[in-house]
């Protein structure tokens, strides 16, 4: 059995105040829209599950991609950013927890939007590569045989 994680970190977002849970800024739309044509060719013949961090710039970016293939988006707490109360240890726990829940609970491919640090912790931890990703990047990992593959990763679609 083999299944395929996608991590896509969110599109750019409007920073005009940075404090706040804001979307997407206008460049991150435009992101979007090249995310939207990339992932229509990566997900053909696919029933993905779709999965956001609860920040609405994460829910914006993956949100139009579940519409675009007749899925409804999950809102899970475990994706979200490193928060400044937060320990490390309970941090990377909960990404510990989530990866987990992908590999045993989730359906054949996942597709997640989180964080430019949830996302390179997450595929350090998968598959030992370390890695940057840019805002609206899009990393595949696959898992078969017990272990992970880092299989993609495309810094501008």
């Amino acid at each position: 059995m083999s299944k395929r994680l996608i991590l896509i970190r969110h599109a750019h977002r409007d920073t005009d105040e940075p404090g706040k849970d804001n979307g997407l800024s206008g460049k991150g739309n435009e992101q979007v829209k090249r995310l939207l044509k990339f992932a229509s060719d990566r997900l053909d013949d696919t029933d993905p599950m779709f999965i956001s961090s609860p920040k609405k710039r994460c829910q914006e970016t993956l949100g139009p991609i579940a519409k675009m293939t007749g899925h409804k988006m999950e809102i899970d707490e475990r994706l979200t950013e490193h928060g400044p109360t937060e320990s490390t240890s309970l941090y990377l726990a909960r990404i510990d927890e989530f990866l987990d829940h992908w590999k045993f609970e989730c359906p054949d491919t996942t597709v997640v939007s989180s964080h430019g640090d949830w996302i390179p912790i997450a595929v350090q931890r998968l598959t030992g590569a370390k890695i940057g990703l840019k805002k609206a990047g899009w990393v595949e990992i696959e898992y078969a045989g017990g272990e992970c593959f880092l299989t993609w990763i495309v810094q501008k679609v």
